[in-house]
């Protein structure tokens, strides 16, 4: 997920009414869902974007083997959470065994899809925020080693352990930098080490760092969690 707070659903049914049920409660709380209604489509799907959930119908699809394969192997989605329909014991037992972790019963009730939704709502905003990378201007210096001066940048964007930024030079990839990081509102720098990954000789580089003090990590957390849920909060409004 990159500059964006949002979180995405990926149906795999062909029952319309779940899909029109589970999608109605997943826009109250902002989620974007998306239906497939054929397995065929479900690696392309999952290679192609980042889902906090996955609905699989064990009921009516009977390549779950496969499609719960392609999540768990998919490096962005293999800690997407799972809900299944499986109204028989066979169904529900496979389902459980393949990584399910809510499993709604036929004849399903809107208003349990509602409560089951709403109350895994925190681990699927929580699967989110670990991409989270913020678009945010924010003044950053890069002290290079045996360069003895430090270049005035300002990012493009930021994450837990990464940015990207604007600067006045190019930087080698795998060069190693210390960065200070002067957040909106915090009272002094956040301090890391790190390694540039990327340049691209026209003033935008990217940088992969560790906080070497806990302090300077907890306090950019902080500061990334209020940004990711001010930007999910409007989608929230009615909780």
């Amino acid at each position: 997920m990159l500059n964006t707070a949002e979180i995405r659903a990926l149906l795999v049914t062909p029952d319309p009414w779940l899909v029109r049920n589970f999608t109605s409660v997943c826009g109250e709380l902002g989620i974007e869902a998306q239906s497939s209604a054929t397995t065929a489509e479900v690696p392309e799907e999952l290679g192609q974007a980042k889902y906090e959930a996955v609905l699989v119908d064990f009921d009516t699809v009977p390549e779950t083997p496969t499609i719960m394969g392609g999540v768990r192997e998919s490096r962005g989605n293999r800690n997407a959470l799972v809900f299944a329909v499986a109204t028989n014991t066979a169904h529900r037992h496979q389902a459980l065994r393949q990584g399910a972790k809510f499993i709604f019963e036929r004849p399903i009730d809107a208003n349990e899809i509602r409560r089951v939704l709403y109350a895994a709502y925190d681990l699927m905003a929580r699967e989110s925020r670990r991409y989270f990378r913020c678009t945010a201007e924010v003044p950053a210096l890069l002290g290079q080693g045996n360069a003895g001066t430090d270049l005035r940048c300002t990012t493009i964007n930021i994450s837990s352990g990464g940015m990207a930024l604007r600067t006045p030079s190019p930087l080698r990839p795998g060069e190693v930098v210390q960065i200070a990081l002067f957040l909106p509102g915090a009272g002094q720098a956040v301090r890391a080490s790190g390694t540039v990954v990327w340049d691209d000789k026209h003033g935008k580089t990217g940088i992969n760092f560790q906080c070497e003090i806990s302090r300077d990590q907890s306090e950019l957390d902080a500061w990334l969690n209020t940004r990711f849920y001010e930007l999910l909060t409007p989608r929230r409004a009615i909780l």
